[in-house]
């Protein structure tokens, strides 16, 4: 459905039910928090069929205002895919700016990842089922939106991946998206570059000019957390030099060695003997070119969903 043709209306959900669904906002509800305000987990009433939803209510003095906010609704409102997180409705009662959105019952890629326990039951196989699910999202942002419209995240982080009850991927948080037109290149952003540091593409922030292929160097980044098991906002020691952050580590294994069996080095311990390396360098072969500073070498969504189905192809014959 066309963006301007979204009756907003009907998605609006009554202050009195958010408080209700939230125990007026207690702390017992609350599972998240950031730039943006607080996360609560809330049951909706029959009204709006009994629904476990999360519940983001945007802190007046966080980054995302009103602009942000009324951006997101109309945003999200619009979507249809199985890797969105559907959007159930939201409120702006009272000053409120609050987004309602399905619960995602297994919380976050990166809530598995940061934690060596859960991040060891993962299977490098779910890993990649992940990947493929969240890069058909990114897909349906950049090109399936109709013939002349195209989002660009702008946030994509594994924070930002949902995974529902199935493990299925969810992508979410389009506060910081833009709308542009599919046949422009880029889009001048006249505001400083926004998004989350550790996964920003470079070269927006230094040029302050938005295109798709930011995104593509954010999943980039997303998809190296999965195959190393690092954060990339967490330092780790390389070798005999001082503690790097992890796209700083890929460069120097990489770009030094000028061989994806550098990468090797960069393997999670948790997925080490049950992981087929066909696959492991065929995933990380496409997750570095995603990081490439030339963003016209970096690889389209299609290549990317390509490349890793034949990663997911070669891991499932291992135990064939």
């Amino acid at each position: 459905m066309p963006f301007s043709e979204v009756d907003l209306e009907k998605f609006r959900i009554p202050l009195v039910e958010i408080t209700r669904a939230t125990k007026n906002f207690s702390s017992e509800t609350l599972i998240g928090d950031g730039g943006f305000g607080l996360v609560y987990r809330g049951q909706l009433s029959n009204r709006w069929r009994n629904q476990l939803v999360a519940i983001k209510r945007l802190d007046p003095q966080g980054y995302q205002g009103t602009n942000e906010f009324h951006n997101e609704v109309k945003l999200v409102s619009s979507f249809n895919h199985p890797n969105i997180i559907p959007f159930v409705g939201y409120c702006d009662d009272a000053n409120e700016k609050i987004i309602v959105c399905k619960y995602a019952t297994n919380r976050s890629l990166e809530y598995h990842l940061q934690d060596p326990d859960r991040r060891r039951r993962l299977t490098w196989e779910q890993r990649l089922k992940i990947c493929l699910g969240a890069a058909t999202g990114v897909k349906y942002l950049h090109s399936g939106l109709g013939e002349h419209s195209r989002v660009i995240h702008r946030d994509l982080k594994s924070a930002n991946i949902l995974l529902d009850e199935n493990m299925e991927a969810k992508i979410c948080d389009f506060g910081l998206s833009r709308l542009s037109p599919r046949n422009q290149q880029d889009t001048l952003v006249r505001t400083r570059p926004s998004g989350t540091r550790f996964y920003m593409d470079p070269v927006y922030n230094e040029r302050g000019r938005l295109s798709k292929e930011s995104d593509i160097y954010s999943f980039g980044v997303v998809m190296f957390e999965v195959s190393s098991g690092m954060m990339a906002y967490k330092e780790r020691p390389l070798e005999d030099t001082n503690e790097l952050f992890l796209i700083d580590i890929v460069r120097s294994y990489y770009d030094d060695h000028g061989l994806v069996d550098g990468l090797d080095k960069l393997k999670d311990p948790t997925i080490k003997d049950r992981t087929d390396m066909r696959s492991f360098h065929k995933f990380n072969e496409i997750a570095h070119e995603c990081i490439n500073m030339d963003i016209k070498k970096r690889p389209t969504m299609d290549r990317i969903i390509k490349a890793i189905e034949e990663a997911l192809n070669f891991q499932v014959s291992l135990f064939v």
